[in-house]
């Protein structure tokens, strides 16, 4: 029994040394640090360009033309320097532009003065009276004509009436002799129409043989134009079209005509039919006649009618005249003192041109000069010699420090501020010199801001470019652990520590999950809020992903 239980007891102590040994192969290798108080710390690096801080303009004249560049881009300059020389040509002939622009502006102030002087004018108040008194006369003479024409229609009625009595009683044979006159000349007309329509279809196929034999004998020629022969057949397509059209219409007025004899011969033949037919024809000539009569009576009446309500609209006008001579007397007074402010204007163009002719008179004086008004260093003005000026064209004169312009991802930038320090060095020049930021500006619809720095005096070459360094620090914070030990997944910010455990095996370390608040990070700390203690081992690095709650080794630190 003895023997058996040191048996076992070997056994397991073989077990447990294999296992171990096995574990210290498999188990996750795993580099720890330590959280404590401190800062964050940031260096921020890039490249940037030279700007000019401020620019003084000068302005040139318009439309004239680069004779010689003295000066170029990046070159200092003296106040009094000449930069630029302007052609003479060109000078010479604007200042003629200038003085006929500067004669017409005077003549033109001349003219406004002129149409300012008020001209004696009739008033709406009398034109009005003129208007009644007219449509007085015209109402009077419309009911002169009402009463003329009242009595027209009572005589004209009358005369109708007797007239249309006695052609509805005419007789029975008078009707038929009617009827076969109208059968007679219905017959003419369409002999007449038939005549016309061979004689007419006659003349046609003759212009038709005529253009055919014209064609025939030009084809006939070798020597024959092709413009010709195209002439002529098309000359023959349209006669053969008109012959065509007098063919259409003649054969329709031939067959209108003889529709009408037809229909005059059925009169003719019927003439109880035709005597009925005469008889509502006569009834209504009659009444049209008399509608008629009404019509002109009904004209006369709406007439007087329409000139009473002239007369009446002559009256309101009248007294709208007298309230509109008051608004015109006012809209005269405005229109006075615009005339004021108008020449007033004028007489500013025409300063404005004096001292641009003064200008011109200067430039040509200095043989067409452009010279610096301060000292300063040449910006590139876009023009070089044979250009001409437009409208605004400017040469710029950089006169303070110049500033160092960079480019730089959002998330960095807004860790500057105005009066952040920052190491410049300046490209082709040895050591570095300090920069002060002056702005940072965001770049709309991008992730990108631009810095602008201002270098001290005499640093620096305009266009030129040069490298910068920024180092920052944040304040103490209680907590501050290494970056590589922050982690984030879907819940958020936290760390794994590397804390001891009691196993089957003894006591192990395991990997266990603390959450954080991140308050400030950069790329080498995080300043976090969380329940680390400071003599926590956190997980940094690992030979393989490692998560929550496995088994770890620590190696190295």
């Amino acid at each position: 029994m003895k023997k058996t239980a040191v048996l076992f007891l070997t056994i397991m102590a073989v077990l447990t040394f294999l296992s171990r040994a096995l574990d210290s192969v498999t188990v996750t290798r795993v580099e720890t640090g330590y959280g404590k108080q401190g800062i964050v710390s940031y260096e921020i690096e890039g490249t940037g360009e030279f700007a000019a801080g401020r620019f003084v303009y000068i302005t040139l004249p318009e439309d004239m033309q680069i004779g010689e560049i003295l000066k170029r881009p990046g070159q200092k300059v003296q106040a009094g320097d000449t930069i630029l020389l302007l052609q003479m040509e060109r000078l010479v002939e604007e200042r003629e532009n200038l003085s006929l622009e500067l004669e017409k502006a005077r003549l033109l102030l001349e003219q406004e003065k002129l149409s300012g002087i008020p001209v004696p004018r009739v008033t709406e108040e009398t034109l009005a009276m003129q208007q009644l008194a007219a449509a007085r006369r015209a109402l009077e003479a419309g009911q002169e004509d009402l009463a003329e024409a009242e009595e027209d229609y009572l005589v004209s009625t009358a005369d109708l009436e007797h007239d249309y009595v006695q052609k509805k009683n005419r007789t029975r044979e008078e009707v038929k002799e009617d009827n076969r006159r109208a059968m007679k000349s219905a017959r003419r007309a369409y002999e007449a129409a038939r005549l016309a329509r061979d004689a007419a279809v006659k003349k046609a196929e003759r212009e038709v043989e005529d253009r055919q034999k014209k064609l025939d004998k030009l084809e006939a020629r070798e020597d024959a134009p092709e413009e010709d022969l195209e002439r002529a057949q098309l000359e023959l397509e349209r006669a053969e079209e008109d012959l065509e059209d007098i063919r259409d219409g003649q054969d329709l007025e031939v067959e209108e005509k003889r529709a009408a004899m037809y229909a005059a011969e059925e009169t003719y033949e019927d003439i109880d039919y035709g005597e009925e037919t005469a008889r509502e024809e006569l009834r209504k000539a009659y009444e049209d006649a008399v509608k008629a009569e009404e019509d002109k009576l009904k004209n006369a009446r709406d007439t007087v009618k329409g000139l009473e309500e002239s007369l009446y609209r002559s009256m309101e006008n009248l007294e709208n005249a007298k309230v509109s001579d008051a608004g015109v007397m006012a809209e005269e007074a405005a229109r006075k003192e615009i005339s004021r402010l108008r020449q007033e204007s004028m007489e500013l163009d025409i300063r404005q041109l004096e001292k641009k002719l003064e200008k011109t008179d200067a430039l040509i004086a200095g043989e067409g000069r452009v010279e610096a008004a301060v000292d300063g260093i040449v910006a590139d003005s876009g023009l070089e010699a044979g250009d001409r000026t437009q409208a605004g064209s400017q040469g710029r004169l950089a006169v303070r420090n110049l500033n160092l312009i960079a480019q730089m991802d959002k998330d960095k930038s807004e860790l500057l501020k105005q009066g952040t320090k920052m190491k410049v060095k300046i490209t082709g020049q040895p050591g570095e010199v300090e920069a002060e930021v002056e702005s940072v500006d965001q770049t709309a619809g991008t992730d990108k801001a631009q810095v602008t720095a201002a270098m001290p005096d005499g640093e620096g070459s305009l266009g030129g470019s040069a490298s910068f360094s920024v180092y920052m620090e944040s304040d103490i914070y209680p907590l501050v652990i290494p970056i590589e030990a922050l982690r984030e997944d879907n819940i958020g910010f936290y760390c794994l520590a590397a804390e001891p455990a009691k196993t089957i095996l003894g006591e192990e370390l395991t990997a266990v999950r603390i959450n954080l608040e991140v308050l400030e990070k950069s790329s080498t700390g995080a300043a976090v809020s969380g329940p680390v203690a400071r003599d926590a081992r956190l997980i940094t690095t690992s030979d393989k992903a490692v998560s929550e709650g496995e088994r770890v080794r620590v190696v190295g630190k």
